[in-house]
């Protein structure tokens, strides 16, 4: 079955991932796309955004044989919950193809990836099962240092001819141009990485409130900022 999997990384917490993850499939869905959210992060983060059960069966069980069932969180728009069990010990020891195998024969148009930050066993099992990643920072130092890191781990890959995404940007979050650390970020990352897309999304109170209320972004405000900056990365992802 063709579709588009897309891997959302950050190697630093806090940088908005989980946002621009489920943001984007919530634009994607509104296009008329069915859309998987697999929530790599014992956090559970995403199944929680996006209004369903962070608790409920999920990720976890997938990886390890198990059938749960995605949760609905708008129309075409699934989410399966990540939660404690991924940090398990049978999780840690899958081969790092083993989600790409697991969601080749499933029945969506589009696969996001929610990696989670710092655990990297985690993170590689959505890198390689993705033909395109969005890596995530802000403008702090860290989160700068943490994307060079997903980016170089990337380019490894290629280089060496393995499975993975082929395809990846930078995605800078939260981006506020009235300040000077976020004025200079752009230049920063033009200069350390010259040939990678760069994909702004702007600072936007509705983006953070469809998270924190719990509703997809395209039901929440479909006319916010935000909504028509992660539309723009959907163009990239789909058509780039």
């Amino acid at each position: 079955m063709t579709h588009k999997c897309i891997a959302v990384a950050a190697r630093k917490g806090g940088v908005g991932k989980t946002t621009i993850a489920c943001g984007l499939a919530s634009v994607l869905a509104s296009q008329g796309r069915k859309v998987l959210v697999i929530d790599l992060d014992p956090q559970s983060n995403a199944a929680y955004v996006l209004g369903t059960n962070p608790t409920a069966a999920g990720t976890a069980e997938l990886l390890v044989g198990g059938s749960p069932e995605p949760l609905e969180a708008a129309p075409g728009l699934y989410v399966l919950p990540g939660g404690p069990d991924l940090a398990g010990h049978n999780i840690q020891l899958l081969d790092p193809e083993d989600l790409a195998d697991i969601v080749a024969p499933m029945a969506y148009d589009v696969f996001i990836f929610d990696c989670p930050p710092g655990v990297e066993s985690l993170e590689r099992l959505g890198l390689v099962a993705a033909d395109v990643a969005l890596v995530c920072t802000d403008a702090h130092p860290l989160a700068v240092m943490g994307a060079g890191r997903v980016l170089n781990e990337l380019k490894l890959r290629q280089q060496k001819g393995r499975r993975g995404a082929k395809r990846w940007a930078l995605a800078l979050s939260r981006i506020d141009l009235r300040r000077s650390m976020d004025q200079a970020l752009d230049k920063q990352l033009s200069n350390a990485y010259p040939s990678i897309k760069r994909l702004i999304v702007h600072q936007d109170s509705s983006l953070a409130w469809a998270a924190a209320e719990r509703v997809p972004l395209m039901q929440y405000d479909a006319n916010c900022k935000g909504a028509k900056d992660l539309q723009a990365i959907a163009d990239w992802v789909l058509n780039g």
